[in-house]
């Protein structure tokens, strides 16, 4: 979703902290927080913490906490200055690390005997989400809880650990209706493309084509007219850049981006054309 979003011309920060699944650490990652060299996990000859994802990871602790405090800085800075919030739920289980006495994002290849397995309950999840929403009040939030299924707590678990999101998500919609929504992307994904050629060859993960039918969902729920019109052009432009041409007829497609660049520009279209411009210029180099 928020790669697609990124592609709009709209300002978009997606996922600036790495994928996170529970609630709880989502929220952790959107809130200030005081980042010590304590808390960090050695693999190797690298540091990674445990708030973040695996993408972060350095040889020095010291420089990994200065790039991870510019990065938490950023994300709580466009937050305060962004209209919509749209937060995917994964999984209600966490793991809670013994040596730091906290619940963690991301448990890193650590030792097993290091963590305590968790499962938060929907007052939990609902209580810490009010505070938040209230100190946020200028900012529209959609929920969503996401239809990859964590097979490895146990379909049984998983199910239990889907209810508790959706419930949760229910709660917070009910109580806050002019703030909060939610968007069913786990029912269209669980009721109306049950058919296994939905998903990848994990039977997991849904396919492109299942996330290209939900963000149309999406689309349809959540754009004005306007920026509709807007995708659906950027859409058709975004084929163009995307096509690649047989070798014989690079100049012929390069000519036809130059003059859709042109066009673009001269349009003038009332939004901003900076990425999509960028992506043509990166092709029309390759190109050359």
């Amino acid at each position: 979703m928020g790669k697609r979003l990124d592609q709009l011309p709209l300002e978009v920060s997606n996922q600036a902290l790495g994928t996170m699944f529970h609630p709880l650490s989502i929220l952790m990652g959107l809130s200030e927080q005081t980042l010590q060299e304590s808390d960090l996990y050695q693999q190797g000859n690298l540091f990674v913490h445990p708030d973040f994802h695996s993408q972060f990871m350095g040889e020095n602790p010291t420089d990994l906490l200065i790039r991870l405090a510019e990065i938490k800085s950023k994300t709580i800075a466009f937050l305060k200055s962004s209209h919509f919030l749209i937060i995917t739920w994964g999984t209600a289980f966490y793991y809670e690390d013994q040596i730091l006495g906290r619940a963690i994002a991301n448990c890193h290849k650590q030792a097993a005997s290091r963590f305590v397995k968790k499962q938060s309950t929907v007052e939990e999840i609902c209580l810490a989400y009010e505070s938040f929403v209230q100190a946020n009040p200028n900012i529209k939030i959609i929920l969503t809880v996401s239809p990859v299924r964590h097979t490895r707590d146990g379909i049984p678990e998983n199910a239990t650990s889907k209810a508790i999101l959706r419930v949760a998500a229910d709660t917070l919609a009910k109580k806050f209706p002019n703030q909060v929504s939610y968007f069913p992307a786990y029912e269209i994904m669980m009721d109306e493309l049950r058919d296994y050629r939905f998903y990848q060859s994990d039977m997991i993960h849904p396919t492109e084509q299942a996330v290209q039918y939900i963000y149309d969902r999406f689309k349809q729920a959540h754009f004005e007219e306007d920026l509709l019109a807007t995708a659906k052009k950027w859409n058709d432009i975004l084929a163009t850049v995307q096509h690649r041409p047989h070798p014989l007829l690079f100049a012929q497609h390069r000519e036809i981006l130059v003059n859709l660049r042109q066009e673009i520009e001269r349009d003038k279209l009332g939004v901003d054309a900076s990425k999509i411009l960028a992506k043509i210029d990166q092709q029309i180099l390759a190109l050359s």
